[in-house]
């Protein structure tokens, strides 16, 4: 029952989570009468007939996705047969989560990170009630390390919940005032990484079959999502292509990567798949500063970069013919044997061979000509046909020629390769070939902290350690990368672990950028005797580092502004 006007499809959404009648002030009390006997009614067919009367079963993500899009709030119970869940919703954001899918809760969840013993969970979980403020004033965590565990465990607890069958629910609404704000979890971005990460094969062909020839089009609830959300690069090019001028089958390209982003778009409404060619949202009623997912604009094909694109000015003239593309035979609808064969065939060949070219003989043009060609014939139409080892089979395949054109298609990515390419063979699964994917990732995290964009800095850096774990110098960009992370900047357990892994990286592998680091770190601790030797260690290995330059210049200023006031106080009036 609610004074507050929230219209036919707030009412809708209740009952879809098991909700049997919504009144809206004014209502007769007739009209409240006429709810109870309903509501009567299904409890006593309940009790005869249970089965007939039992609640639909959902998926997870589409209870969040219902409680996102109508902002409800109160408590949603969900039931898998052996547990029963309470989610805590404040306009359409998880606040609770008891027992979690993980962890019994909260404070197990602590527990388990080490953040509290056995005596102080029992007494939160007992006698505190489960109230988060004691492990405050037990002198555990400080209140942001709270905050940020809180919402740790929720975005874990919400994820692990998409692994999940279908549930039950039921929702018990409450009344908020209106204008209450709660800043809480993300919960769109954890509806997208949750489908990512559950996303099926078999999924994506029912899905690309169903909206293939159709024509995706931004709506004006496009602009109120879309900035909530972090998107790979292949997600950002698609989103110009929404423009309802494209079939889906055109702007996706066959990338099954990208389903489950349109089918986030299309379930937030921000998307919606015309039959016909149509027309875009216009810009919102809200200024808009900027969109944070706006793709990278491609450079200028008369510009200095653009030109070297084709690579055309770096090969001799004698090269520069046509390589000729093998003939490459999909998997027939009736078997997955041809499949099989390229698959086999595909083994340990490098990225050129993968993709019919040679490093003689390359042309960009017929790069780009071989990739799209393959894609088209191990795209989703054939996996559509297929299925098991054949579909999986046919997936591996459509990866290994996206990673070679990625390679290939990037002057300095393919440039590092070719560095490689003579030293030992590069090719799938073969020892340089994982050497070169780690300094690649390597090389672009670096390139990200000069961007000072930490979070694609951390990432980047963490696959290249996942590949190279020994890498002294990659293990210190990210100990950096994480150190000078704004989000991480009030995490005092974070900041720590940080410089920990910068002095592991040290013991494997003394380098410039690491002391300087350090020095930089030693400067915010106010340490800049020690913060000067770790400079001027930087400076021994490479005269040139800038960062240990800069911080060694840094100390030297205050030094004389010091200086300036002793003298300011000795002979000032």
């Amino acid at each position: 029952m609610s004074g507050v006007y929230k219209g036919a499809r707030y009412q809708t959404a209740m009952q879809e989570l098991g909700v049997s009648a919504f009144l809206e002030k004014p209502f007769t009390p007739g009209q409240l009468q006429s709810a109870i006997d309903q509501a009567l009614k299904k409890s006593e067919m309940a009790e005869v007939t249970p089965a007939a009367a039992a609640p639909r079963a959902s998926s997870f993500d589409r209870y969040l996705t219902q409680a996102f899009l109508h902002s409800l709030s109160g408590e949603l119970t969900l039931n898998d047969g052996q547990v029963s869940r309470q989610l805590l919703l404040v306009n359409g954001a998880p606040v609770s989560l008891r027992p979690g899918f993980v962890h019994r809760d909260f404070g197990d969840y602590l527990l388990r990170q080490g953040v509290i013993n056995d005596a102080e969970y029992q007494y939160y979980a007992q006698s505190g009630e489960f109230r988060h403020n004691l492990i405050i004033q037990m002198g555990c965590l400080h209140y942001h390390e709270l905050l940020e565990q809180k919402f740790s465990y929720l975005t874990q607890e919400l994820l692990a919940g998409f692994a999940f069958p279908a549930m039950t629910a039921k929702f018990q609404p409450l009344t908020l005032p209106p204008g209450l704000q709660v800043i809480t979890i993300n919960l769109a971005e954890i509806i997208l990484q949750g489908l990512r990460s559950t996303w099926t094969p078999a999924r994506s062909a029912a899905y690309f079959s169903r909206i293939k020839d159709h024509y995706p089009v931004k709506t004006p609830d496009y602009f109120r999502h879309i900035n909530s959300l972090r998107l790979s690069e292949a997600e950002c090019a698609l989103l110009p292509l929404l423009s309802g001028a494209q079939r889906t089958a055109s702007s996706t390209a066959g990338n099954a990567e990208l389903f489950p982003f349109l089918f986030l778009l299309q379930s937030l409404g921000m998307i919606r798949c015309s039959a016909t060619p149509t027309t875009a949202a216009d810009a919102p009623p809200w200024p808009l500063r900027g969109l944070f997912n706006a793709p990278v604009e491609a450079l200028e094909e008369n510009s200095e970069w653009g030109k070297l694109e084709s690579f055309n000015d770096l090969r001799d003239k004698s090269h520069q013919d046509a390589v000729p593309t093998p003939a490459v035979t999909a998997a027939p609808a009736e078997g997955g044997s041809a499949v099989a064969a390229t698959f086999a065939r595909l083994q340990g060949k490098n990225y050129y061979e993968i993709l019919g070219l040679t490093q003689e003989r390359f042309s960009f043009n017929q790069l780009k000509e071989n990739y799209f060609a393959r894609s088209k014939e191990f795209g989703p139409d054939l996996l559509m046909r297929l299925g098991g080892t054949e579909a999986a089979q046919a997936e591996e395949i459509m990866a290994m020629f996206a990673n070679a054109y990625e390679t290939l298609s990037d002057v300095v990515k393919k440039e590092k390769y070719d560095q490689l390419f003579g030293a030992e063979t590069i090719g799938l699964g073969h020892k340089g070939d994982e050497r070169f994917r780690a300094e690649i990732q390597a090389q672009s995290g670096k390139v990200f902290i000069d961007m000072e964009e930490w979070d694609n800095a951390e990432k980047t850096l963490k696959d290249a350690c996942a590949i190279e774990p020994d890498n002294g110098d990659t293990l210190a960009h990210l100990a950096w990368a994480i150190y000078r992370n704004p989000q991480y900047a009030a995490s005092r357990p974070t900041l720590d672990r940080a410089k920990q892994m910068l002095n592991r990286a040290i013991t494997m592998e003394r380098t410039a950028p690491a002391f300087a680091f350090k020095g930089w770190i030693l400067i915010d601790g106010g340490q800049e005797a020690l913060a000067e030797t770790e400079f001027n260690k930087a400076l021994k290995i490479d005269a040139r580092n800038t960062l240990a330059r800069k911080g060694l210049r840094k100390i030297q200023e205050k030094r004389e502004q010091e200086k300036k006031g002793i003298f300011g106080r000795m002979f000032g009036g």
